[in-house]
């Protein structure tokens, strides 16, 4: 999986509701993620979520720093990060690469679409995973509490998910992914902006006469 579908993933793991194997439940954690879930649920049903993203090498000792943005409606979305524009209207993706000037547009399969889709992304996460609640302390003057994801499939690319939970708006904050390969993500949310989105933003423009179009449908 690539640097952008792991944040395309785990930014709507964040910010949707994640369900757990039953039977390694810890009940603060649970409750924690419930309230998180419904107060990120109970605002606008299109938003923009400005977030960084930290991807830190601990073999090589690199770090690269990211901007981006999301824009949320549902099913649909664009996410803008890494020099990449990717685009899902519902039933078309659209990636767009502003360095190359060029398109590439398809229409995924069920399989694909499963990885798109924030409702059927957290049907993947249902069993699996022990979750614990670490408790609360502060990331840069935000009062967070913290509960940590274990995977219990043995091929699973993640020693650890720890996601950190807003006290006063109880919506997402953060969320660190520890690698096995050495390799960490950390995804941090830094504004969230209820909006009114016109379903145009999530489409790319096919008319344009600057690009190439690469259509794989």
């Amino acid at each position: 999986m690539n640097k952008v579908n792991i944040i395309i993933a785990f930014l709507f793991c964040m910010l949707h509701s994640i369900a757990f194997s039953q039977d390694a439940v810890d009940p603060k954690a649970m409750t924690l993620l419930n309230k998180s879930t419904t107060s990120f649920n109970n605002s606008n049903k299109s938003s923009k979520i400005d977030f960084s993203c930290v991807v830190e090498n601990t073999q090589s000792n690199k770090k690269q720093n990211l901007k981006g943005y999301l824009l949320l409606k549902g099913e649909k979305f664009k996410l803008s990060v890494a020099g990449v524009d990717t685009y899902f209207d519902g039933k078309t993706e659209y990636v767009y690469m502003p360095e190359s000037a060029e398109v590439t547009v398809s229409e995924p399969g069920k399989e694909e679409v499963n990885k798109l889709n924030p409702i059927l992304i957290i049907t993947s996460y249902k069993s699996g995973y022990k979750m614990l609640y670490i408790g609360e302390t502060t990331d840069n003057g935000n009062a967070v509490e913290i509960a940590e994801l274990y995977p219990e499939d043995r091929k699973s690319p993640y020693a650890r998910i720890s996601i950190s939970v807003d006290k006063s708006s109880m919506k997402p904050h953060a969320i660190k992914l520890q690698g096995k390969n050495g390799v960490n993500t950390t995804i941090t949310v830094d504004k969230y902006s209820d909006m009114t989105i016109d379903d145009r933003q999530f489409a790319f423009d096919l008319t344009r006469k600057d690009i190439e179009i690469i259509d794989l449908r």
